[in-house]
């Protein structure tokens, strides 16, 4: 099976690195294979996030809250 191609997220200043990693966590769960960071320019840096598929038994079971209504 072929590797996903790496996402890359260029031009990411110094300060917002965690703030990148924690949505792109998030947004990946259990499928993140590696994060790379590279410094590019100045204070600028070349996040490289790459996934990899995960057997579908052994992912886990998301369960979304509904809002609102306060009966139980």
């Amino acid at each position: 099976m072929p590797r996903r191609p790496a996402e890359l997220i260029p031009a990411v200043p110094l300060y917002l690195i965690p703030h990148v990693l924690m949505q792109r966590i998030r947004e990946v769960g259990e499928e993140l294979d590696r994060i790379a960071v590279k410094r590019t320019a100045r204070h600028f840096y070349t996040v490289s996030v790459r996934t990899r598929p995960v057997k579908r038994e052994y992912q886990a079971v998301r369960t979304h809250r509904k809002r609102g209504g306060g009966g139980e």
